[in-house]
């Protein structure tokens, strides 16, 4: 490729890329933003463009969403010629690359104040905006979601995506009727926008609407075989949990064995997936038999990651419950390690919330229901940081609850 002066389709330029690549990126742009499947395809551009710092530290940013160590390394030759590149990149493409050497040195705090800082400026890069979503939402910030959110409506009013990206964020902060508005109209824009299709079902799930939410999905699932892993499977478990709050479990565990596993069991997202599944069903009395056995074999690799508190606390409970109780009770103390030598925001997190969350799902998994019930209690008020959304964390609230039961305490919420 020979290079040359290249923009966006918003207008930013790209430096160091030529018209091609800058081809490639809006491709990639709007796979990422529709949760598509072709964004691989983002690699070969960045490997064929080494001198722009933009197009490679997309791609590691990439990598690095896998959330799971091979990520990491995955993302080092990237990252390596984002910093070589770092020179003669714009003072945007700058923000960006800071955000991804943050991410990459595990200080998600300091992404996300960079991608706040370059989306105060350049509210038209959409990408940049739905990366600082991602960081807000895995740290619990449910006002920067919608911060983010609300920038999209500057440049993107009726663009493609935008409108799911907020609906969520309102959701999130728990502005319902708004929500569901908004994730309507961006289905009128985009018949397939699959995290919009996400934002309504929440909306249905809080409302208590599992009826409704489950014709929902249903009725959006066929534009989702064209998505990539992660929404595919999330939306799917969406879909599975109306079911289990119909009293369906049997169609939920067949959604399970269909559309939860198998995919990509590599994939982190699908462990804490299929983890948060089984352990909801086994606590309405379902026999999932042998289905923890090779979720088992998966997340035992993740020992010692310690990437994002929210999937380590599925990863302890999967080997507690499957009876792995020596690998459970290492996983526990290298996490009290992990959070011993943490710095604050994230210290006095691990402190406050993260490891009583962690030896309650410990306790729990082992039939200690007081130990559970106490945990929990400590940690439920500022749970919201561990990340995940509000509907993910139900599950901890139960769990709450039933061990309280069991304790003959009363719950507290």
């Amino acid at each position: 490729m020979t290079l040359m002066k290249a923009a966006d389709l918003s207008g930013l330029p790209i430096s160091n890329a030529c018209a091609e690549a800058a081809a490639g990126y809006d491709a990639y742009a709007r796979e990422f933003l529709s949760y598509g499947s072709a964004l691989r395809d983002l690699f070969k551009i960045a490997d064929e463009t080494p001198g722009s710092a933009l197009l490679n530290a997309h791609a590691a940013a990439l990598h690095l969403a896998f959330e799971g160590a091979e990520g990491w390394a995955h993302a080092a030759p990237y990252l390596t010629r984002m910093r070589r590149a770092e020179g003669s990149a714009t003072d945007r493409e700058r923000l960006f690359a800071a955000a991804v050497e943050s991410w990459a040195a595990r200080d998600y705090w300091r992404a996300l104040g960079a991608l706040e800082e370059l989306t105060v400026r350049w509210p038209a890069d959409l990408c940049a905006i739905k990366w600082g979503q991602y960081h807000a939402f895995n740290l619990g910030d449910h006002q920067a979601l919608l911060r983010f959110g609300e920038r999209a409506r500057i440049v993107f009013e009726d663009h493609p995506y935008a409108h799911g990206m907020i609906a969520f964020a309102l959701e999130q902060n728990h502005r319902l009727d708004e929500a569901e508005e908004e994730g309507l109209r961006a289905t009128e824009i985009a018949l397939d926008d699959a995290w919009a299709h996400h934002a309504v079902a929440h909306v249905m799930e809080t409302q208590g609407r599992a009826k409704d939410g489950a014709r929902w999905l249903d009725h959006c699932s066929h534009t989702w075989d064209r998505k990539g892993v992660f929404i595919r499977d999330h939306n799917w478990w969406h879909a599975a949990v109306f079911r289990i709050s119909l009293g369906r479990t049997d169609e939920a565990l067949a959604i399970y064995d269909a559309k939860l596993w198998g995919a990509w069991p590599e994939f982190p997202q699908e462990q804490i997936g299929a983890v948060s599944m089984l352990w909801r069903l086994e606590m309405r009395g379902l026999d999932v038999g042998a289905r923890w056995a090779p979720v088992l074999e998966q997340v035992r690799r993740r020992a010692g990651e310690h990437i994002l508190p929210f999937h380590d606390l599925h990863y302890l409970y999967a080997l507690a419950r499957a009876g792995a109780a020596g690998e459970a009770a290492a996983f526990l103390a290298s996490l009290n390690r992990h959070a011993e030598g943490a710095e604050d925001p994230y210290k006095s997190f691990w402190r406050d919330t993260g490891l009583p969350a962690a030896r309650a799902v410990n306790a729990f998994a082992a039939g200690d229901y007081e130990k559970a019930a106490e945990g929990f209690g400590a940690a439920l008020p500022t749970l919201a940081q561990v990340g995940g959304s509000h509907a993910q964390r139900h599950l901890f609230v139960e769990a709450y609850e039933r061990a309280a039961a069991q304790t003959g305490r009363a719950a507290r919420r």
